[in-house]
């Protein structure tokens, strides 16, 4: 059986999907619940987001570091999914701003580290049992399955807050986190530990040098705009859909599933010819295609026209989900814990700079107008990428 499609790895993807398709429940519907549930002003929608991103940054990076230490992962990551279940209960039932607020700030953010540690799981699992030429394949198929979540969560997350309201939705949420945390225990087996473990050991004790410490902080800030773009864009679609444009929010969550749907295969892509092209060309690909998203939600008035863009979409997120992670990777060898909190918390840093601009922009010009500025986010990212000159297209 190829290494691709072993139980071990079929339990990552399972997981990393299950976490996926509730996050994808929760994260798009959460600026429409403050906004028309609670009814804050478009300031107040951006404050638990950029809280969300700090201390998931703080969460990632301390737990990051200290799960490398960890023999076994999978407590961990059943103790986020738990705490997950239990801030969907308190956001069923509260429609006080700032008990919603800081449960999502303290305790959503904790959750959320069960990306990170499902992540260093499958990478601690492809040091050992992946060849290093289908490494970043791996990580494509892995991060495919968020891809596949997101096909069916946002429409199934407008579908029911629309029809069945936030609360039901909240407590479909916390059951499915319960679930997940248990199947954690079940669905990955304990990764037993090498005989090469003291080779890594003094791996991870080595220091970047110079040329590496720059192409990491370039890397890690290109990501972040990236991914901020991107967060900036999830925000405020929804409401420039709604309130700019007039179009039902039941239409929100299929132009979201659609662009989920179109990343599955770029992801693919992305991984087979990452042995072939150097990653961080096509990182930059990802990021001309984000250029022409944003340009073409800025003009754009007909649902149809929505729809067609989700192409873009579909490139940008599919290349930079499938292969970014393993840029951080192989500047962090034998680090797989510190290196997906890392690249995680490019995420966050990108939640963190986009709920300043969406809350500033939109607060002040309208959502209309946040994705004029995601254009000069992405020039920005793009620049970022063009000054790292290691290759750090090892595998």
């Amino acid at each position: 059986m190829t290494p691709l499609f072993r139980p071990a790895a079929l339990g990552i993807y399972a997981l990393f999907c299950m976490v996926g398709f509730v996050a994808a429940l929760i994260l798009p519907t959460l600026s429409l619940f403050l906004a028309k549930e609670i009814g804050v002003r478009p300031l107040l929608v951006g404050i638990p987001f950029a809280g969300i991103a700090l201390a998931s940054m703080a969460y990632n990076h301390f737990i990051g570091y200290w799960s490398d230490s960890l023999r076994d992962r999978r407590p961990l990551v059943a103790a986020c999914c738990l705490v997950g279940g239990l801030v969907c209960l308190t956001l069923a039932y509260s429609r006080h701003y700032w008990v919603v607020a800081i449960t999502v700030v303290v305790f959503l953010s904790f959750a959320i580290v069960a990306f990170s540690q499902i992540m260093a799981y499958s990478l601690d699992y492809a040091k050992h049992n992946i060849p290093s030429e289908r490494v970043p394949l791996f990580n494509a198929i892995v991060r495919a399955q968020i891809a596949i979540a997101w096909v069916a969560g946002p429409p199934t997350g407008f579908l029911l807050a629309a029809y069945m309201g936030f609360s039901f939705m909240y407590l479909f949420s916390a059951a499915a986190f319960v679930l997940i945390g248990i199947l954690s225990l079940k669905l990955l087996p304990q990764l037993q530990r090498h005989e090469n473990s003291n080779s890594q050991e003094s791996i991870k004790g080595q220091p970047l040098d110079i040329t590496q410490k720059r192409a990491l902080v370039l890397s890690l800030i290109g990501f972040s705009l990236m991914w901020g773009a991107n967060n900036a864009y999830l925000i405020s679609f929804p409401l420039h859909l709604k309130d700019g444009l007039g179009i039902s929010i039941e239409w929100m969550g299929w132009v979201m599933g659609t662009a989920a749907g179109l990343e599955i295969p770029f992801m693919l892509l992305a991984g087979y010819y990452a042995a072939r092209i150097q990653i961080m060309s096509l990182i930059k690909v990802a990021g001309i295609a984000a250029l022409m998203l944003y340009l073409g939600v800025y003009f754009g008035t007909q649902l149809w026209q929505f729809f067609a863009l989700q192409i873009f979409n579909a490139m940008f997120i599919g290349i930079l989900a499938g292969l970014g992670v393993s840029i951080i990777q192989d500047l962090l060898p034998g680090r797989s814990g510190l290196a997906s909190g890392l690249y995680t918390n490019t995420t966050h840093m990108g939640n963190l700079l986009s709920s300043m601009l969406v809350g500033v922009v939109a607060d002040i010009y309208g959502y209309h107008q946040v994705f004029a500025v995601n254009l000069i986010v992405v020039v920005l990212a793009i620049l970022a990428f063009s000054q790292v000159r290691v290759k750090t297209e090892m595998t």
